[in-house]
């Protein structure tokens, strides 16, 4: 008796052998190397964490970074821990302006019930 191969039936396969994936654009800018230094500088100053190399990521958690610190400030001035001076050196994007205006705001509120 020879011996005659059995023939399966199974789907074939179209394309690689594992799942597609699809895969985002790449975000990452051709940088120069002045702006590749500074990103590596700025990539220092952050608190340890998950390192990211696409620049735009890094700027995120920079601007987030900074934006914890002011918060930290006002918080400190506010339980008397910090002089009130140490509002002035912040950006004026960070005083507590807005949080007078939403006090007051919420003290119209409350009046109007």
């Amino acid at each position: 008796m020879s011996s005659i191969p059995k023939i399966v039936n199974a789907p074939k396969k179209i394309g690689g052998a594992g799942p597609s994936k699809r895969r985002s654009p790449s975000t990452s800018l051709s940088l120069n190397a002045a702006e590749r230094a500074e990103l590596k500088k700025l990539t220092a100053l952050l608190p340890s964490g998950p390192r990211s190399g696409d620049a735009s990521k890094v700027v995120m958690q920079a601007a987030t970074y900074i934006q914890q610190l002011a918060a930290t400030v006002q918080a400190r001035v506010k339980n008397g821990t910090l002089p009130a001076e140490m509002l002035q050196s912040l950006p004026p994007a960070f005083h507590s302006v807005r949080s007078t205006r939403i006090q007051k705001k919420r003290k119209s509120i409350e009046k109007k019930r």
